[in-house]
């Protein structure tokens, strides 16, 4: 008999790797670790423990690491599950990326691709082209160049222009 069994109150299910789940396993569910009073228990670091919210949501946790008691006096075997919350940001914000192969014939200004800093990288290309190009002194040249990137090191500007900004300042190294 298990002295803490009215201590139990929390269902948790033990989902692995391919998405198998085991359980319910009582627990009185902590957010570091919980207890399962089982003698055996398959599960490795890194399966999830699915705790069922009242809402009919739920709250997954990462097993960080597993211990074992084969118990003391009253106290019967049972497993500690060292776990971690996964964050439901984590979950909606992963970063995936999808290539898609696309032919387009004698096509000019098509633009694809994540952020599109392409545009802003052609326009500052073709400032510096057309600054290079010009019957300006060596000097004049490069003081236009250091005008352009006072301007874009400018913290209002970076503010703006955010992710592109270390496509633009690449271009006047």
């Amino acid at each position: 008999m298990n002295p803490f069994a009215r201590l139990m109150k929390d269902d948790v299910y033990l989902e692995n790797s391919s998405g198998v789940r085991a359980g319910p396993y009582k627990t009185a569910f902590q957010n570091t670790q919980i207890q399962i009073f089982e003698t055996s228990l398959d599960t490795t670091e890194g399966d999830k423990v699915v705790r069922p919210l009242p809402n009919g949501k739920e709250d997954y946790f990462t097993v960080t690491e597993i211990e074992f008691s084969s118990g003391l006096s009253r106290i019967p075997a049972h497993y500690t599950l060292h776990i971690s919350k996964d964050s439901a940001v984590s979950k909606t914000a992963q970063n995936t990326t999808t290539t898609n192969n696309i032919n387009i014939n004698n096509s000019q200004g098509i633009q694809v691709g994540n952020y599109n800093t392409q545009t802003l990288e052609l326009a500052f290309n073709q400032l510096l082209e057309q600054i290079n190009n010009s019957d300006a002194s060596r000097e004049q040249k490069e003081e236009a160049k250091g005008r352009l990137l006072s301007f874009i090191s400018h913290p209002l500007v970076t503010a703006i222009v955010g992710a592109s900004l270390p496509v633009a300042l690449g271009l006047l190294s």
